[in-house]
């Protein structure tokens, strides 16, 4: 437990400093589009759709943060490719075997068995086989019935209940499927379609909901339709159901979305109805407490204090992090000291961030210490090797990098990312892409993760031409496509200054699959990139996108736009009550910037 002298230390040791970071899909239309950007001249592509007016979806669709946002599945269900000539009659499915969007998939074969997790890949079709490629190899010509998880993919949620219904009346629906379809949904980001699909198994009581059941349906209740009809569902919830579980997961929704006063109407409310109150719940508090509000994390700990609640090693995390952004080096320290005095260990995440933290403050010598510790149990982790490779690049040491990458003897997919991105922060393109090639070379059938590493290695350092080949590349490989990789091709474009072409580009993926939002990310890199020119008008169009979208969460980035008025040295009359009304605080350095162009004002006349 913490100690109230502990608590003391904490509380003065500087929980209401400013902020300090840290140094530094798929759809079967998106292939044809990333091939035309990359094979056409960029002349004949600015005009496509600059202004961007694109459909968008309800918000309750977005994830919760870009880099979680981030995880995409191991594996992917190939698209099936077309048979030969000569194979079998194919198997017709009905409603099953048409997309979400009324295409008709490609070749109607059976899905490989090799993994559950599905990722649209570039149509097939369009692309002539060639030899000694993975994809030519033939699937057996025997055709199965398709996966669960595919027909509810494949189906648009207008009609997923039917068609359900008629796949339940030749089936026989067990837990373990349901459990499948719900990850993997959840997992690809398609919580509307993961609550449609909730709904059906409710309302045909189908299964016998337990807890955690009920608490995923609130979950995808409040990502979908928000806060209110959450708290509504819980009343429908049974009464042996409405437990400590559910309200967490209602907390954690609040918490996602940065809202101070639900989570604590939440959290006030598990303490009124008598249910146990689990250091989850607190860790919570403390992670909004900590970006929000940072005077109450002391409240938090001084409740966990009295109810007798255990720390566990993300409360130290938590704890550690907050000190590091409130550049308070002594308090870090105080907290790890704290940790190990209660018997818990830094783990290999936590000395990857401490030694960051030390590098930002220009510690050096206190970054070596942490890095030398973990140099002694590089042979037993491999978590461990990532985070050296990953320091080491950041320290700007190539030959140390060499020597870590170098010591791997079997190294898996895992290392070759982490030894990717190390050589992509030291600038050494030859030695990533050599390290990609051996990536292939280990495993052939590669999820678009790996990809996009290399394509990000490739946007960061303006090399358009190679990014471009990358892209062609990717799509005759069959990559899978994500926003991930949206997000990479607007990096490549806009960091090479081909703006319009990243703008059109992002504008048509968004078009053309409604059922997927880009990153949060790729929109901030164009507006970032129109704000360095000056250019109010695309400025203000990007930021209305975004404003649609409302990603969970995320507040308008008005410092962005604020930075385009400031390059056009334009007085933005009324922005201050933009951003009241949109509840984002100035910063300090947001009122300054104001301020100088408020002056503007008395020049012009």
């Amino acid at each position: 437990m913490l100690k109230t002298a502990s608590l003391r230390l904490l509380r003065d040791g500087g929980f209401r400093q400013s902020s300090q970071g840290l140094p530094a899909g798929y759809s079967e239309m998106v292939a044809p589009l990333i091939r035309r950007f990359c094979s056409m001249p960029i002349e004949s592509l600015t005009s496509s759709k600059a202004d961007g007016d694109a459909s968008y979806q309800d918000a309750g669709d977005q994830p919760h943060v870009d880099s979680d946002c981030g995880s995409e599945p191991s594996h992917g269900i190939r698209a099936v490719r077309k048979q030969g000539k000569n194979q079998g009659p194919k198997k017709k499915y009905g409603p099953f075997k048409r997309g979400r969007r009324g295409k008709k998939l490609p070749g109607g074969g059976r899905p490989s068995q090799e993994g559950c997790h599905h990722e649209m890949r570039f149509p097939v079709r369009d692309v002539p086989f060639q030899k000694d490629r993975h994809h030519e190899k033939k699937l057996p010509d025997t055709p199965v019935q398709p996966f669960l998880f595919q027909i509810v993919l494949d189906t648009p949620i207008s009609t997923l209940m039917t068609v359900l219904d008629t796949w339940l009346q030749a089936n026989c629906l067990e837990k373990s499927q349901f459990l499948m379809v719900l990850f993997h949904l959840r997992k690809q980001r398609l919580y509307s379609k993961a609550l449609k699909f909730m709904d059906w198994i409710e309302r045909r009581k189908l299964l016998n909901f337990e807890d955690r059941d009920y608490a995923c349906h609130l979950d995808l209740i409040a990502r979908t339709h928000g806060f209110e009809a959450a708290q509504k569902y819980i009343e429908s919830v049974p009464t042996p159901f409405r437990n400590e579980v559910l309200y967490e997961t209602l907390l954690v929704s609040c918490v996602c979305q940065d809202d101070v006063r639900k989570a604590e109407q939440v959290f006030n409310k598990i303490r009124e109805l008598s249910l146990p109150l689990t250091v989850s719940a607190c860790n919570q508090m403390i992670l909004l407490y900590k970006r929000i509000a940072r005077s109450k994390v002391v409240d938090i700990l001084m409740l966990m204090e009295k109810e007798n609640i255990k720390v566990s090693r993300f409360t130290y995390k938590l704890l550690i992090d907050l000190k590091g952004r409130s550049n308070d080096p002594l308090g870090m320290e105080s907290v790890l000291n704290m940790m190990k005095d209660n018997g818990l260990e830094p783990d290999f995440a936590t000395q990857t961030m401490v030694a960051k933290f030390y590098i930002s403050w220009g510690l050096m010598e206190k970054a070596e210490e942490v890095i030398r510790a973990m140099e002694v149990s590089v042979k037993d982790s491999r978590d461990a090797t990532r985070s050296l490779l990953d320091l080491y690049a950041i320290l700007g040491r190539p030959d140390d990098v060499e020597r870590i990458w170098n010591s791997y003897t079997t190294p898996k997919l895992e290392d070759f990312l982490a030894a990717i991105e190390a050589w992509g922060k030291l600038g050494r393109i030859k030695q990533a892409e050599e390290t990609f090639e051996a990536l292939v070379k280990t495993s052939p059938k590669l999820t678009s993760k790996y990809f996009n590493a290399m394509l990000n290695v490739y946007a960061e350092h303006k090399l358009l031409a190679k990014g471009k080949e990358f892209l062609e590349r990717m799509y005759l490989d069959g990559c899978p496509i994500s926003p991930l990789t949206w997000d990479a091709i607007v990096k490549l474009y806009a960091n090479s200054g081909e703006l319009e072409k990243a703008d059109s580009f992002l504008a048509n993926v968004t078009e053309e699959n409604p059922d997927r939002n880009p990153l949060f990310g790729s929109y901030t890199t164009l507006l970032r990139a129109y704000a360095k020119k000056g250019d109010i008008h695309n400025s203000e169009k990007i930021f209305d996108r975004l404003k649609q979208i409302k990603y969970p969460g995320r507040k308008p980035p008005y410092n962005l736009l604020l930075a385009a008025y400031a390059s056009a040295h334009v007085t933005p009359y009324g922005f201050r009550e933009r951003m009241k009304a949109d509840n984002v605080r100035p910063t300090k350095t947001d009122i300054e910037c104001l301020r100088r162009l408020d002056g503007l004002q008395t020049i012009e006349y």
